[in-house]
């Protein structure tokens, strides 16, 4: 059976030109327009953000893992942050740790860096330390009461990053992305990473990613993949005997026009995605688990070697094409 692993990074972003280069400003007390729009997907045609994400998981029997971002809670208050850890939590979902650097513009804590870079691989090993051991203060303080998993803002990690994972007791990392290796995500490995493989004392869990065009591959998240490519890769993965498969979206991912002053819009092509890949899982249960990290014993995870590279169906990728032209204009 292949593991099937839904991340979802939960994140807030502000409603400011040229953030996070520019601070925000002192003015600016509350973000609940923002907080509206990201983690409760607010639209006039009802909430698409956590609780109905959440909701159709429940539908459906699937779990999933919200990978929480807490920097945003220095700054927007901390019960914003534990009213979202309790929603996830009392639903039956697991909470893991991402974390956007972003935010050190705003933060005033002497146990992390004054100032913010666009990727938590250009801090030092220990700065790295410090403020993954931030994140899980903060997600503790919130209510979360282990930690098992990190997830990189942006993918952006390195090898310190693994390191400083595993200074902190956490047995898991998901931050691998073939597709953003370069400037974003800097872990570097001797060739493409298909499944978990231990580094620095750290099990990674790489983004699976498929090949949708010769020379191009393409990530396993909910937006940037047809239906039918993710149902494809899964079915291959499963034949192949993988033992995870790793599909990333984000809270905000089922709306779209998010910006000051107006409500978000359901983003409809996406809704249909995420309940189609819902109901995929839960029809194929024989094939595929959705797994938490909470859960999994690292002394099970096999070795697997060079299994191969998943690759679309041509009329599935065109399929992609024709839905995200006719999305932006319907």
């Amino acid at each position: 059976m292949l593991n099937v692993y839904l991340t979802v990074d939960t994140e807030l972003w502000p409603y400011s030109e040229g953030w996070p280069v520019r601070a925000l400003s002192p003015d600016k007390k509350t973000f609940d327009e923002e907080i509206a729009a990201c983690f409760y997907g607010r639209t006039a045609e009802g909430d698409f953000g956590l609780p109905y994400q959440i909701e159709q998981l429940n539908r459906y029997g699937l779990k999933a893992t919200y990978f929480l971002e807490p920097l945003f809670a220095d700054r927007a208050g901390g019960h914003h942050l534990a009213d979202v850890v309790d929603l996830i939590q009392r639903n039956g979902q697991e909470v893991q740790l991402h974390l956007h650097t972003e935010w050190l513009s705003e933060i005033h804590d002497p146990t992390v860096p004054p100032c913010f870079r666009q990727y938590i691989h250009q801090f030092t090993l220990d700065e790295q330390a410090a403020l993954i051991a931030k994140g899980v203060r903060s997600l503790q303080a919130a209510g979360v009461k282990k930690l098992h998993a990190f997830r990189a803002g942006s993918y952006g990690a390195n090898r310190d990053t693994l390191r400083a994972v595993a200074q902190n007791g956490l047995s898991f990392d998901s931050s691998y992305n073939f597709c953003y290796l370069g400037e974003d995500c800097k872990i570097d490995v001797d060739k493409p990473l298909l499944q978990p493989h231990k580094f620095e004392e750290v099990w990674e869990f790489p983004i699976s990613f498929f090949q949708d065009y010769p020379g191009h591959q393409r990530h396993a998240q909910l937006a940037a993949c047809s239906a039918e490519e993710m149902k494809t890769a899964l079915l291959d993965a499963w034949r192949q005997g993988w033992f995870s498969f790793v599909i990333v979206l984000h809270s905000f991912e089922l709306v779209k026009g998010r910006s000051a002053g107006k409500l978000s819009l359901p983003d409809k092509l996406n809704i249909s995605r995420f309940n189609h890949l819902c109901k995929f899982l839960s029809d194929h249960a024989g094939k595929f688990r959705t797994a938490l990290f909470s859960e999994l014993d690292p002394g099970v995870i096999p070795e697997i070697n060079s299994p191969g590279v998943l690759r679309s169906r041509p009329h599935h990728t065109i399929r992609r094409y024709t839905e995200q032209v006719y999305s932006r204009f319907f």
